[in-house]
């Protein structure tokens, strides 16, 4: 008779700990990412660009770096100086892939993607010199991508400093306002290339 109720607690502490690992699978095993607005303000560069090339592969930490070729800037033009441009300027390293804090950060040959960069700071000197350092998960890029990333950078801000900014009101009047055809234009030119 002890037999059977050991037996029964035994299934029933299996059974807890099953349910306690999927919940945390569901709950806490999901990567965080910061919103939109605030991954844009933290990047000094935000561009859409097609992965040409995988390098400087690292085996111990798993990172890696790519050669990307560049299609628009959304942000920061100014920031890539000459020395961070390679093959005539259309092209940059960017490093970073792979970085376990970062969510979204795996990319293969061919992928075109929104990519959020910093240069790389001195400190990640001279192995990432006059690279460009991935901030925040790369986002797929599609046309409500590439709108929702430049009205999080055209969207005006809020008076007193406050506010999370890239409002669902905001971008529901911009999306009945007017049709942003650089936009538009800017991914059929990707997309075809990219094709």
């Amino acid at each position: 008779m002890g037999t059977g109720q050991n037996r029964n607690t035994n299934l029933y502490g299996w059974a807890v700990v099953m349910v306690l690992g999927i919940l945390y699978q569901r709950c806490y095993a999901r990567c965080p990412e910061d919103e939109l607005k605030t991954r844009e303000q933290s990047a000094n560069v935000v561009l859409t660009g097609t992965v040409e090339e995988i390098m400087n592969m690292d085996p111990v930490h798993n990172t890696y770096s790519c050669k990307v070729r560049v299609w628009r800037y959304l942000k920061g033009k100014t920031t890539v100086n000459g020395n961070a441009l390679l093959d005539g300027g259309n092209k940059v390293m960017i490093g970073g892939f792979g970085e376990p804090g970062i969510c979204d950060n795996q990319v293969s040959t061919g992928d075109t993607r929104i990519f959020f960069v910093n240069l790389a700071p001195e400190y990640t000197w001279p192995a990432h010199k006059n690279e460009l350092l991935l901030n925040s998960s790369l986002m797929r890029i599609t046309l409500r991508n590439l709108e929702k990333v430049e009205h999080c950078m055209e969207e005006p801000k809020p008076a007193g400093g406050g506010g999370s900014g890239c409002s669902d009101e905001y971008r529901r009047r911009r999306r009945h306002s007017l049709v942003c055809l650089k936009t538009m234009k800017s991914l059929k030119i990707v997309l075809k290339i990219a094709s």
